[in-house]
């Protein structure tokens, strides 16, 4: 005959489990905690920093510019906002026969460098400086500007500081000619 080998129940297994490792498992709980913690308050926090950002619109945002449709019966209304820029022109930069971008000529300043920290046209290549040239409107007229840069700034081969920009004006930064910028209104 065999003998019964008597076996404890699940619960006190897991009694004695929980007896040899206890400072493992509550250090494991207190670090599971400590991030439920850490996640509620990132989460918090960026709330907080942006109130603004709603899953519903109100009212006086859509009156900020934007069009809502109420009822088939009412006309559509275009209204420009006054923070929209108007556009003049746009401007294409070309790297030896490769065009690495187009940039639109607002009432903003657009500038241009090598620095994305100082410019909003960012060309990659030695021969621009950090901050090299700037585009802007003016009393109906669009101007470049050179920002004392090392190499220069030439429109149709001539080196300006300032000058007036016309429609199929052709910009070099720097006098090599690898990087150029067409202006076309």
């Amino acid at each position: 005959m065999k003998k019964k080998i008597f076996s404890a129940p699940a619960s006190f297994a897991a009694l004695g489990f929980w007896q040899e490792n206890s400072s493992a498992l509550l250090l494991g709980g207190f670090i599971v905690l400590a991030i439920i913690v850490v996640v509620w308050l990132i989460l918090r926090r960026r709330h907080d920093a942006f109130p603004e950002i709603k899953l519903t619109l109100e009212r006086s945002e859509l009156e900020k510019g934007m069009t809502m449709v109420e009822s088939e019966s009412q006309p559509e209304k275009k209204v420009r906002p006054a923070s929209f820029p108007g556009i003049y022109g746009k401007i294409f930069v070309r790297v030896g026969d490769q065009q690495i971008g187009s940039y639109l000529v607002t009432d903003n300043q657009l500038t241009i460098g090598r620095d994305p920290a100082q410019a909003l046209a960012i060309i990659q290549e030695a021969i621009v400086s950090k901050l090299h040239c700037s585009i802007y409107y003016r009393n109906g007229r669009i101007f470049i500007k050179d920002h004392h840069s090392t190499n220069g700034t030439y429109v149709n081969n001539e080196k300006v500081d300032e000058r007036e920009l016309h429609d199929n004006d052709v910009v070099f930064l720097g006098k090599k000619g690898t990087i150029k910028i067409f202006y076309h209104k």
